[in-house]
């Protein structure tokens, strides 16, 4: 998790030296939450010191979901507004939204989050998760800093990927690393269904007519 130390790094130098810019995109990853623990742990460490996920609510920070409808929708973004207007506790402290899993705005919400972007109020931090970068309005996310967060799992998969080839992996790990996939792939089933048909069908063919585990392996990855 180097990557993840060199980000956190920077972050604090940022902070320290008054650069930290005042909207961002985290976008990439794995899809397992770390862009939202990374970006809540940085608003902790702005209000408290500690670069850790809060175990408390913070009180100059909103954070933004997707509802039961998996939607952002624009009162929300009033909210945001609202709250990053109102005065900070201490002086010395800025005011922070977290806008997760930014892909969910609705059209309505994004042109509204793009207005406080351009025009934001002062002493403010905006943060925008999202996978995938491109799933913003061009607008939108053409006025934010990015920083893509690594895929661990990939770098996971490669270094297993060399391992089958050298046959280095057991039929257990093999199993294990089916199970896993699948539940990765099948947090976004749509836009992974080419990926997760084909893991399925690998695995039915293991379990029905006990083909090889590594041949079977090797055709997928």
């Amino acid at each position: 998790m180097n990557d993840y130390k060199k980000i956190t790094d920077d972050f604090k130098k940022l902070a320290a030296n008054n650069k930290l810019s005042h909207a961002y995109l985290f976008f990439g990853g794995n899809g397992n939450g770390e862009k939202e623990i990374f970006a809540e742990s940085l608003a902790n460490f702005l209000e408290t010191g500690n670069f850790s996920p809060p175990v408390r609510e913070l009180g100059e920070t909103i954070i933004v979901r997707p509802d039961e409808k998996n939607s952002i929708g624009i009162e929300a973004v009033r909210g945001v507004k609202r709250f990053l207007r109102q005065k900070t506790f201490l002086e010395s402290r800025i005011r922070i939204a977290i806008v997760e899993k930014a892909e969910n705005l609705t059209l309505e919400a994004q042109n509204s989050a793009l207005k406080t972007v351009e025009e934001p109020p002062a002493k403010c931090l905006i943060i925008f998760t999202a996978n995938n970068e491109n799933n913003l309005l061009p607008a939108l996310r053409s006025r934010l800093q990015k920083m893509h967060f690594p895929d661990s799992a990939a770098k996971e998969n490669e270094k297993f990927q060399a391992d089958i080839l050298e046959g280095d992996i057991s039929n257990e790990q093999i199993d294990v690393f089916f199970r896993e996939l699948i539940g990765r792939l099948a947090k976004n089933p749509v836009e992974n269904s080419k990926k997760l048909k084909l893991a399925l069908k690998r695995l039915s063919a293991i379990k029905q007519f006990n083909t090889n585990k590594r041949l079977q392996l090797k055709t997928l990855i």
